[in-house]
C-alpha cells in the first residue's frame, strides 16, 4: 500500500500523509478495499453536495418540523413533506433529480456484470455486490434483488430518512438558529460556525509541548480524543481511515459547541459526526449541508479556513474536481 505525502507551506506544520483510499479514483495510487476500508464517498454524495452548493442557502421557513422522515414513500403524495406553502429547497430538488439519474446511469453495470472493464467504472461498493450476486446459484434473482435494493436507496432512503431528516428544524435548524432575517448565506453561517485549521496529535503527545517545539499557536494543536466524535459509544478514529497522527486537518466548529473532524477520503471529505459515521447509507449530515452552502457562497469546491493553521488544499477539498466538472444540477417541475 503506497501513501501520498502532502507537504505544507509552513515547514513547522507536519505533512499530511494520505492512504490510497483518500486519493482520486483516477490517481494511479488509488486503492480501495470494500471489505477492509470505511465506506467510500459514493458518486451520488459528490453530486448531492454539488446540488446543494448550486441550490443556494436553505431558509429556515423551508425546514421541516414534526415530520417523520421514515414515513416517506415516493409513490404516495400524502407522505411527501414539502406540500402547500412549504417550499422545497432547490438543492433538494436538484438532489432528487440526481438520484433518479443515477438509477438510469447504473443500469449498464447490471447488464454487463461479467465485464470487468465495465465494472471498473462502477462505484466500488456496487461493483463488489454485483460480483457476489453473479456468483450465486441464481444470479438473475440475486442481481434483481441488488437492483431493487440500490433503487430503494436512491428513490426512498436518500430523499426521505436521510435528506428530509437533515432538513429539519431540529437538525440543520440547530446550526442556523441565531441567523435571524435574510437567508443564512455563507458569510452569515461563518459568523456562528467555523472551519478551523488544526494539527491533531495522539494521546501520548502533549499539545503545548508539540506547539512550542514547532513554533505553532497551541490553540490550534489538539488531541484527536478531545473532539466531539470521540465522545460517542463507537467513535471513528483517523486510524480507521489509515491516517496517522500528527496530521494537519480541518475541524468544523459549530454554534452548538460541537467540534467534528472533516476526514480526507474518497477524493473529498467526510464528516466524523456519529450521524454520518454510524450509517454508511447516509449521504449527508447537517454539517456537510452547511459546508455545501458555504462552498456555494464561495463558488468553490474548497472549504475556507476560518482561522487557525493553513492546512493543505487536499484537507479542504469538499468535492471531487472530476465530478464537479461533469455533473449538471437540474430540477424537474420545480417552481420558486
Amino acid at each position: 500500500m503506497s501513501c501520498r505525502t502532502l507537504h505544507t507551506a509552513d515547514g513547522n506544520v507536519p505533512s499530511l500523509v494520505l492512504p490510497p483510499g483518500a486519493l482520486a479514483h483516477t490517481d494511479r495510487g488509488y486503492e480501495y478495499d470494500v471489505e477492509r476500508d470505511p465506506a467510500n464517498v459514493e458518486p451520488i454524495e459528490h453530486q448531492i453536495r454539488l446540488d446543494f452548493i448550486r441550490g443556494g442557502p436553505v431558509r429556515r421557513d423551508q425546514l421541516l418540523g414534526s415530520y417523520n422522515p421514515w414515513k416517506y414513500d415516493p409513490t404516495d403524495p400524502a407522505t411527501l413533506p414539502w406540500q402547500g406553502v412549504k417550499q422545497k429547497p432547490l438543492g433538494l430538488a436538484y438532489a432528487e433529480t440526481s438520484c433518479a439519474a443515477r438509477i438510469h446511469e447504473e443500469k449498464r453495470f447490471y447488464d454487463h456484470v461479467d465485464d470487468d472493464a465495465v465494472l471498473a467504472d462502477a462505484p466500488a461498493f456496487l461493483a463488489a455486490r454485483l460480483r457476489i450476486a453473479h456468483e450465486t446459484p441464481d444470479p438473475e434473482q440475486a442481481l434483481e434483488e441488488e437492483r431493487q435494493r440500490r433503487e430503494k436507496w436512491y428513490r426512498e432512503l436518500i430523499p426521505g430518512p436521510n435528506l428530509s431528516q437533515v432538513l429539519k428544524d431540529s437538525s440543520y435548524g440547530s446550526l442556523i438558529e441565531t441567523c435571524i432575517g435574510p437567508p443564512p448565506d455563507a458569510d452569515r453561517l461563518l459568523e456562528h460556525n467555523a472551519f478551523v485549521g488544526m494539527v491533531l496529535v495522539d494521546d501520548d503527545t502533549d499539545p503545548d509541548t508539540f506547539a512550542r517545539d514547532r513554533t505553532l499557536d497551541s490553540t490550534y494543536v489538539l488531541r484527536e480524543s478531545a473532539l466531539s466524535h470521540t465522545q460517542t459509544d463507537d467513535p471513528v478514529r483517523l486510524a480507521d481511515y489509515g491516517i496517522d497522527l500528527p496530521s494537519p486537518l480541518l475541524v468544523g466548529e459549530y454554534q452548538s459547541g460541537s467540534q467534528y473532524l472533516l476526514i480526507p477520503w474518497g477524493d473529498a471529505l467526510t464528516c466524523a459526526c456519529p450521524y454520518k459515521q454510524s450509517a454508511p447509507w447516509r449521504v449527508m449530515c447537517k454539517h456537510e449541508l452547511l459546508a455545501s452552502v458555504v462552498c456555494g457562497g464561495r463558488d468553490s469546491i474548497f472549504l475556507p479556513v476560518s482561522r487557525g493553521i493553513d492546512v493543505p488544499h487536499r484537507a479542504r477539498r469538499f468535492v471531487s474536481p472530476e465530478i464537479a466538472i461533469s455533473h449538471q444540477s437540474r430540477a424537474e417541475d420545480y417552481h420558486r
